[in-house]
């Protein structure tokens, strides 16, 4: 009976292990291709169609990402707005979230249910863009990048519900001693929310890297468009030449440019992520727990 139940164990095990390792190779498999085909010949691409043995090996797309520097300029104004971006809605977030935590905090439950409206309705994009544009005067600003994003109701619940999980009796303690809510809040919540918080910032730096909807509508500038937005004009352009004739022999990679612009865009997410993947997980299970 124990070899029966041993059998069965071992036979699920390899199970799990042979799902997770076709997971891995789905997920995979399609990168190692992206890669590959962002470092072939258009020609051959165009010819033979994807392949993860390419018949020449050309820098062209890549040539046409980074000629005259301007990928390298959008990437220190991204870099700079998923910084900043990313520390001020943290601080944003986790006042509010630890603020709705207190009992004893009046209108805590007003202040919840104010920010769940904008989860379920929303006021629509013309009255927001006026409103950004005309009272705020967001326009060409990095500002523009950073305001709109700074604060996500769901973020805000996760805090919320993490810090309910603290045990109250920490700042108790702590304001019995004649700490004020500021030292409470900074010196014993803040040090123990780092697997939260590290997930709230992953969620955050995401948001504000990968956004190229702001640039679309508040910047007109050149010197302030971040990369994913002019990796997305880039785009636009190669596709329009591609498909007029009159112009289509200028030799510009349209296959392969896709996916050059696609590692170019991801790839600084990709080194970031692993040294946070650890506290994301236990992140998410913590601040769901509670309502």
């Amino acid at each position: 009976m124990n070899q029966s139940k041993a059998y069965k164990i071992s036979f699920m095990d390899i199970a799990i292990y042979f799902i997770l390792i076709a997971f891995c190779l789905v997920t995979l498999v399609p990168f190692a291709l992206a890669i590959i085909v962002s470092f072939s010949d258009e020609k051959s691409v165009v010819l033979h169609g994807y392949s993860f043995i390419p018949d020449n090996f050309s820098l062209s797309a890549y040539k046409v990402i980074f000629q005259d520097g301007v990928v390298l300029a959008s990437y220190k104004i991204t870099i700079i707005v998923t910084i900043v971006g990313t520390i001020f809605s943290l601080i944003i977030s986790s006042l509010l979230g630890y603020m709705m935590s207190v009992s004893k905090v009046k209108y805590r439950n007003v202040i919840a249910f104010i920010l769940f409206i904008p989860i379920v309705f929303s006021a629509g994009l013309v009255p927001w863009y006026l409103n950004v544009t005309n009272n705020l005067h967001l326009k060409n600003t990095l500002l523009a990048y950073i305001l709109p994003l700074a604060l996500n109701p769901f973020n805000v619940f996760l805090l919320r519900n993490f810090y309910k999980s603290i045990s109250p009796s920490l700042s108790e303690s702590a304001e019995i001693d004649g700490a004020g809510p500021w030292y409470v809040f900074y010196k014993i919540i803040t040090p123990l929310s780092k697997p939260i918080m590290a997930t709230i910032g992953l969620f955050a730096s995401l948001s504000y890297w990968n956004d190229f909807t702001m640039p679309l509508w508040l910047i007109d500038d050149r010197k302030l468009f971040s990369v994913q937005y002019l990796l997305y004009r880039i785009n636009t352009m190669v596709k329009y030449i591609s498909t007029h004739s009159n112009i289509a022999n200028v030799g510009l990679p349209s296959e392969t440019l896709i996916y050059a612009l696609f590692l170019v865009a991801i790839g600084p997410i990709i080194l970031l992520y692993p040294y946070i993947q650890k506290y994301f997980v236990k992140g998410i299970m913590i601040g769901s727990i509670k309502g």
